[in-house]
């Protein structure tokens, strides 16, 4: 696992464009879904849990499904922004060469914007479920829980910035327009986050009491 990571960050460190911060995003939302998987199954099993063991295993199914579609988002930001880079590679010394160069760096940056926009709306998700199991998961692991709902505010903060760069830069007025009306469909998750930071701080205190 550490060598996997570790292959990560080196290229996410070179200069090489992807991955890069959409896919930093996605995976912020990934390891906040995984967090959420963690502490739903030292939960399940538990004596003290079974009241709630339920809820737990749909919080853990759903955690699941959002990790896996995250990773794949990761993915998705590198194919995505790949293409950003051919196109802006393609030759621009005529006339005809400039005009299918733009149109094609154009498409491309549509496309690039669709990948972390995705990733906001998991990132909401795995807020959601931050706040379902803040409540009753294992006190022993709500520190986890808190970890989870941090990680994914930063993937939605870190998602909203890519989608943000790539429609700065697309000159058609009506995508732009579709897709600002689809950002703000996407509710911030700051509150969220506040509210389960409480909650996590709170019964910190209480275990410590």
């Amino acid at each position: 696992m550490a060598q996997g990571v570790e292959s990560f960050l080196d290229e996410l460190a070179s200069a090489e464009p992807v991955p890069g911060g959409g896919s930093v995003a996605a995976l912020s939302v990934a390891m906040g879904a995984a967090l959420l998987e963690m502490v739903a199954n030292l939960t399940i099993g538990r004596k003290r849990y079974a009241e709630v063991e339920d809820e737990a295993r749909t919080i853990r199914a759903e955690a699941a499904s959002l990790r896996a579609r995250a990773w794949h988002l990761v993915t998705e930001d590198v194919d995505a922004y790949r293409l950003v880079s051919l196109a802006l590679a393609l030759p621009r010394e005529t006339d005809d060469e400039r005009a299918a160069r733009r149109e094609r760096v154009q498409s491309a940056l549509k496309q690039a914007a669709l990948p972390p926009l995705n990733t906001m709306r998991a990132a909401r998700e795995a807020a959601l479920l931050a706040d379902r199991m803040v409540d009753i998961g294992n006190r022993s692991a709500i520190s986890d829980v808190g970890t989870a709902v941090v990680s994914a505010r930063a993937g939605y903060l870190a998602a909203r910035l890519n989608v943000e760069i790539n429609v700065a830069a697309v000159r058609d007025d009506r995508w732009v327009s579709d897709v600002r009306s689809e950002l703000a469909s996407v509710s911030p998750v700051d509150e969220l986050e506040r509210s389960v930071l409480r909650r996590v701080e709170a019964a910190i205190q209480d275990s410590g009491g």
